[in-house]
């Protein structure tokens, strides 16, 4: 080869020439032969790519590459299958493909089946004899509850229901999992905790006075919230209540943690910030003309929703109201942030997104009907609403990627994953499904 530069010139030179390339460049430059193909199938350099790209944090345990595509029987109602097919030969010379590489291919392609609707969706779980009122997924498990006073353990791998649990003599209002407990909230005011191997409930904590529809855990700290209008920190540990946390005057609607902190918003028109460990309040937000119906916070600010209208931002520090947004017609329904940008759905139809600090950025319009569910991370913005209908959104461009219509029923609760997309029907007969972009 008569510019075989690679083969002249000193190992370390060599590779800051391949480190000015981007990675289709680089894709090239191995494709030209084996000794090429060899020497950029170096982590050092697919490091830089995933850097760039924000992936380093799935290589940190490879979690990520051990996902199975879903269950066989899944059907590919897209048109396009979501799969990944890198073929190598049973016996070759080359050298297994490099970490970097394999992990920037394969979120390469499960970034494009998001953008593109490439997914697989499974058989709709069935099970549930009235409407699906909660649910939290953990790795290949999902848990579910319901109006019918049950919960349902789920296996993704095979979907299908691999425990049916009872004990509970009202509606099953909240679930979270967390390793192999499930831990619920009822209208029959309990929390329960659930061993999620054997089925069984193996701790029950009674004190609230009406539904706990709200639990987070943090550490070893179960946080229930609900009807009562009082917010609990339950010991794992002691198996005993911590705190009892009152200010609010009114039902609690919705509840976000971080860190050591919690905050709710309430049909009072007000949020709490509070802090778990001395079971005080920090803050009471005063603000809102309407009942508060989402929130989400860190250790600088509070984001609120409310049937207002409004969207507001709130200082940590001194719980005053720093921003006020105004774009709504309607109720908002829900809000989501990321260092970039903030974004609200509302009763309008439409998603707004604000830079952090409150400027109006955009208006997505797409949705027919109230926009419900929010999710951000820091590739996409995914929205879901009424009329069946999901939307992935870039939200740097603003500009609409997909539209996702193959949700057999309503839509009114839903989860994001990396790789999956679940949403539970609020009908009846509840159902749940499943989209991969494994």
């Amino acid at each position: 080869m008569e510019y075989d530069f690679p083969n002249i010139l000193p190992f370390e030179i060599t590779e800051i020439i391949l480190k000015l390339l981007n990675a289709k460049e680089l894709s090239r430059f191995q494709s030209v032969c084996w000794r090429w193909r060899e020497f950029g199938n170096s982590d050092s350099l697919w490091i830089h790519f995933c850097m760039k790209k924000g992936w380093l944090k799935y290589g940190v345990n490879n979690e990520i590459l051990k996902e199975e595509p879903l269950f066989p029987r899944a059907t590919n109602v897209s048109g396009n299958s979501p799969l990944f097919d890198l073929r190598t030969p049973d016996v070759t010379r080359f050298s297994p493909i490099c970490k970097w590489k394999h992990l920037f291919l394969r979120l390469g392609h499960l970034d494009k089946n998001w953008s593109k609707g490439r997914y697989n969706v499974a058989p709709v779980l069935r099970g549930h004899k009235d409407k699906v009122t909660a649910f939290d997924c953990e790795g290949h498990c999902l848990v579910s509850g319901s109006d019918d006073h049950t919960v349902r353990v789920w296996d993704l791998r095979t979907c299908t229901c691999i425990r049916r649990i009872g004990g509970h003599s009202d509606s099953v209002t909240a679930v979270r999992v967390t390793g192999n407990m499930a831990i619920t909230g009822c209208g029959d005011s309990a929390v329960r905790v659930i061993d999620i191997c054997t089925g069984k409930i193996v701790l029950t904590f009674f004190g609230h006075g009406g539904s706990v529809d709200h639990i987070h855990v943090v550490g070893s700290n179960v946080i229930s919230a609900g009807s009562d209008r009082t917010v609990r920190v339950w010991s794992l540990t002691t198996k005993e209540l911590v705190h009892v946390m009152r200010l609010h005057t009114d039902e609690i609607e919705c509840m976000a943690v971080h860190g050591r902190h919690v905050v709710t918003g309430s049909w009072d028109n007000s949020l709490v910030l509070w802090d778990i460990e001395s079971g005080k309040s920090v803050h009471q937000c005063v603000g809102h003309e309407e009942v508060v119906t989402c929130c989400q916070f860190d250790a600088k600010k509070i984001v609120s929703g409310s049937a207002d209208g409004d969207v507001r931002i709130w200082s940590c520090l001194s719980g005053l109201s720093v921003r006020i947004m105004s774009g709504h017609q309607q109720e908002v329904y829900c809000v989501a942030y990321n260092d970039e940008v903030i974004a609200s759905g509302s009763a309008d139809s439409t998603v707004i997104l604000w830079s952090p600090t409150g400027q109006p950025l955009g208006t997505l319009r797409e949705h027919m009907g109230v926009v419900r569910c929010l999710h951000i991370n820091n590739e996409r913005l995914v929205s879901g609403g009424d009329q069946s209908m999901i939307v992935v959104w870039d939200y740097r461009a603003q500009k609409k990627l997909t539209v996702l219509h193959r949700h057999p029923s309503k839509l009114h609760l839903m989860w994001v994953g990396n790789t999956k997309l679940i949403t539970a029907s609020p009908e009846k007969t509840g159902t749940l499904t499943v989209l991969s972009f494994w």
